[in-house]
């Protein structure tokens, strides 16, 4: 019986003083620029000349989705939670979402598509019309890792560096307007499991408020990769639930033709990493618990 009183009285002691350094949650958010590295980077349209009069027609590159993801630079937005493990706030654990969207500083592409159109004459031609291309690729992501600044108990200036496990849902849309009004469209959207890399430097100016610069390097899609290669999963105008398609197989699509078109060709698809790179800034909101002392009472 005391042995087992002795058990709990240690247990309950280890939780209560265990407990009692989670006493420094810190709330981040800021934003940044993504650049995409890797498969992930690319071009997604292409100029492609037809016809005997030389002229040209703007179509999706064909190396969008077979090798590559045609991402440029972009914006980060985030928000994290950190709660410390020890006294001296040197490891804490990190909760975090944020929403990364590429190619945001890329203009809308303009050139012309082909139609073909049966004449009069019951003749196949192919007529030109003026269009524009967009496209987006987007990461909303929640990590969970840890993170360790040897030089918080400073509260000054303190170095940080991490590792996070990530949840990642990407979404992809390439669009196409005739006229300024009518539009087509293809949108993709997986899930993926990754891992990111985190380091940079805090700044503390007081109790309540503090900034951040950092950089971090994300390994997006380490697991569940795939390749849909059904012909009723093929990419084509006006899909709205499209497959990335970053393993190694083949799939099917009409999307690459400049003359609209619905026919289907195959095309091999490479195994591909989806990979980038932040940098971002922030500020820091603390939330450290006050610690009262209490005060002593004289005896009469």
């Amino acid at each position: 019986m005391k042995t087992k009183l002795f058990i709990i009285a240690v247990f309950l002691l280890f939780s209560t003083n265990l407990f009692a350094q989670f006493d420094k949650p810190v709330l981040q958010v800021g934003l940044g620029l993504v650049e995409p590295y890797s498969d992930m980077k690319g071009t997604y349209y292409r100029n492609v000349q037809v016809g005997t009069g030389g002229y040209f027609l703007l179509a999706p590159d064909t190396n969008l989705i077979t090798n590559n993801y045609g991402a440029k630079t972009g914006l980060y937005f985030y928000g994290k939670g950190k709660i410390n493990f020890d006294k001296y706030n040197i490891t804490r654990a990190v909760a975090s979402v944020s929403f990364s969207t590429f190619n945001s500083f890329e203009p809308t592409k303009k050139g012309f598509i082909g139609i073909p159109v049966r004449n009069i004459n019951n003749e196949i031609d192919t007529f030109l019309s003026s269009a524009e291309f967009n496209y987006t690729f987007n990461n909303f992501s929640f990590g969970i890792g840890l993170e360790v600044s040897p030089l918080a108990f400073t509260n000054v200036l303190s170095p940080y560096f991490g590792a996070n496990v990530t949840f990642n849902t990407f979404n992809a849309n390439l669009t196409r307007t005739e006229n300024r009004i009518d539009t087509n469209s293809i949108s993709f959207t997986e899930f993926r499991i990754g891992a990111n890399f985190d380091a940079g430097i805090e700044a503390k100016f007081s109790k309540k408020f503090g900034m951040v610069l950092g950089v971090k390097f994300d390994l997006g899609n380490l697991l569940l990769r795939s390749t849909s290669s059904g012909l009723a999963d093929r990419i084509e105008w006006g899909k709205s639930n499209a497959f990335l398609n970053d393993d190694e197989g083949y799939f099917f699509s009409s999307m690459y033709s400049p003359v609209i078109s619905s026919i289907n060709e195959m095309y091999t698809s490479k195994k591909k990493n989806i990979n980038w790179g932040t940098i971002y800034i922030g500020v820091n909101i603390y939330f450290e618990k006050d610690k009262t002392t209490k005060k002593k009472t004289d005896k009469k």
